[in-house]
């Protein structure tokens, strides 16, 4: 029995994740309509898409402490380790964002049109032809002071470490002059057990999952706990350099995360 209102309760969240999306995707539509100034535009999405950040994480019981605080009244570039899609539903729910993500994503059917309607920037991780316009996209929103949070290690990971942060969109915050704001993610339990190796692919989402199967096997747990910390801002200065920049929110983030690397 108790097997069975698992199942009907993850079906119901199931159901209210996808009516989430469609309204999100049909109020969107309508928005480009009504708003035809770009950035006014992606301003209203990013807006649009914290409030339902906040509902997806309540939908499936995700509840977040935020150790610090984001300054509202500055925009940054924002960077962060990257351990799953509920990762963008927390970050979204707290801090009105653009996200940056790959043009993989915004062809994926159902995620990819959840991007589009949030007003992400969509880079091409495979080809560096397109790099320049890319960085020129993301400068022009920090310089219309929209907030930009990408994740660095260009993926998804195992939560076993940080990986390398790449470099080349930090130039947005060189040649924008905006703060760079690191954040880290850590995931501490779900339905009360601690995140190990031997549960962890029930909340982090990397290599080739699937979507529906992974949010399926989400949507059967009762809570998930996360803490992200809001680190030290790094300001840009004339002498630093992207490789610093990189190094050094790569260094903070990695002093705060801790790795998943036990079964028990």
């Amino acid at each position: 029995m108790e097997y069975f209102w698992r199942v009907l309760t993850a079906s119901f969240k199931v159901f209210l994740v996808f009516f989430s999306i469609g309204t999100l995707l049909l109020l969107s539509f309508l928005m480009g309509f009504l708003i035809r100034e770009k950035w006014s535009l992606i301003r209203s999405g990013n807006k649009m898409i914290s409030y339902y950040g906040a509902l997806g994480l309540k939908i499936l019981g995700i509840e977040v402490q935020w150790k610090g605080q984001v300054n509202p009244n500055d925009n940054h570039l924002i960077v962060s380790n990257h351990l799953s899609y509920t990762d963008i539903l927390a970050l979204a729910a707290k801090v009105p964002t653009s996200f940056v993500t790959s043009v993989e994503i915004r062809d994926t059917p159902i995620l990819g049109h959840i991007c589009k309607a949030a007003g992400c920037l969509f880079v091409e991780r495979r080809s560096k032809r397109n790099l320049g316009q890319e960085v020129k996209d993301i400068t022009k929103a920090l310089s219309q002071g929209v907030n930009v949070t990408i994740f660095p290690e260009a993926t998804s990971t195992n939560g076993e470490s940080v990986l390398r942060f790449r470099r080349p969109l930090y130039n947005a915050a060189v040649q924008s002059g905006k703060k760079v704001l690191p954040l880290c993610i850590n995931y501490r339990s779900i339905d009360g057990e601690k995140i190990t190796l031997s549960n962890r692919d029930r909340v982090f989402w990397y290599g080739d999952m699937s979507f529906l199967p992974h949010l399926w096997s989400l949507a059967l747990h009762k809570k998930v706990m996360m803490e992200i910390t809001v680190l030290n801002e790094i300001t840009v200065k004339e002498s630093i350099s992207v490789e610093d920049l990189a190094t050094d929110s790569h260094k903070a983030v990695s002093r705060v995360y801790q790795p998943i690397q036990s079964f028990i």
